[in-house]
């Protein structure tokens, strides 16, 4: 059994879906500040526990809306529905990742290179297609997948090392993107299977950290940090769900525009805000990026219009 969204293709579907889309990269920008104020307790703490804290906070949304009998369909009906199952799978996995990447990054000082692997996600889900689904691309898209590769090249060669942080936070977000479009859930129920996935492993970690001493969260290190890490799942449930919401109803040339609010809010952080330096080390490559990007989304304009003026007029 599944949960479909009416009318995804509607105009009103569609300017909720935008509203949706601004919301969660707005969050997602400003959430490095957060990711500091819990940089005392471990990342995977903090992982963990924004897990749990979500799940919470969606299940009681859906216990308030009285949905909890539609997700307990949707469970039972992935019994007999294993492709559904293995999105759902799939995307846990690789939510939580990025997830993890993304506390890492800022808590070990890397928020511009977190920045800069925000940008390179969408030209990542452009790689994937062609890899994985064999997806055709045109001369000039070509030219804007292979620049930003140059600018990873450039940037291996400036740091002397891989800019893991930045290969991995866009990798794992458009393997997780490109599961979320396969989805044919509703925001809350998907959200609530993906999560709900992860809790055995979240639980088991936790109580393996009380037993080796090593938890923070209500262990006297500060109201301040035991309330933040209280209300991580909440903050960082918000953006999921309205990207959940929103990405099903938007065509993904306008949810690519959406996305770069994510990245420039995150670099501009580092270096503003977290005191990081945009050396030419890193704004090289960005400048092959940013070149990448912009030959990508013009074509994507070109094409697109093209395709609006050969479209039959509709009759009657």
């Amino acid at each position: 059994m599944t949960t479909q969204a009416p009318d995804l293709n509607s105009p009103a579907a569609a300017r909720a879906g935008i509203a949706a889309g601004v919301l969660a990269y707005i969050i997602w920008g400003l959430m490095p500040i957060y990711w500091r104020l819990l940089g005392e307790a471990s990342s995977l703490e903090i992982l963990c526990l924004r897990i749990i804290g979500s799940l919470v906070f969606i299940f009681g949304y859906l216990a308030a809306k009285g949905r909890l009998g539609e997700l307990s369909g949707v469970v039972r009906g992935l019994r007999s529905d294993r492709p559904l199952a293995l999105l759902l799978v799939g995307a846990a996995f690789f939510s939580s990742a990025n997830w993890l990447v993304n506390i890492v990054g800022v808590n070990t000082g890397h928020v511009v290179e977190l920045g800069i692997g925000m940008f390179l996600t969408p030209l990542m889900s452009v790689a994937l297609g062609v890899v994985f689904f064999r997806e055709k691309l045109t001369p000039i898209q070509w030219i804007s997948v292979l620049l930003p590769l140059v600018g990873v090249l450039i940037m291996i060669w400036g740091l002397g090392r891989i800019p893991w942080i930045a290969i991995l936070v866009s990798s794992t977000w458009a393997v997780y993107s490109a599961i979320k479009k396969k989805v044919p859930l509703s925001a809350w129920i998907s959200l609530a299977v993906e999560h709900a996935l992860m809790l055995i492993p979240a639980a088991l970690y936790l109580m393996y950290l009380e037993r080796a001493g090593g938890m923070y969260f209500l262990h006297g290190h500060g109201v301040e940090l035991d309330l933040a890490l209280l209300f991580v799942g909440f903050v960082t449930a918000i953006p999921m769900i309205a990207f959940s919401y929103a990405a099903p109803r938007l065509p993904m040339l306008i949810l690519g525009f959406i996305q770069y609010l994510n990245p420039i809010l995150v670099t501009s952080l580092g270096v503003l805000f977290f005191g990081e330096s945009l050396t030419r080390t890193e704004l090289i490559p960005l400048l092959f990026i940013w070149s990448g990007i912009a030959i990508y989304l013009a074509s994507s304009i070109v094409r697109n219009r093209r395709a609006l003026r050969l479209r039959p007029p509709k009759l009657g």
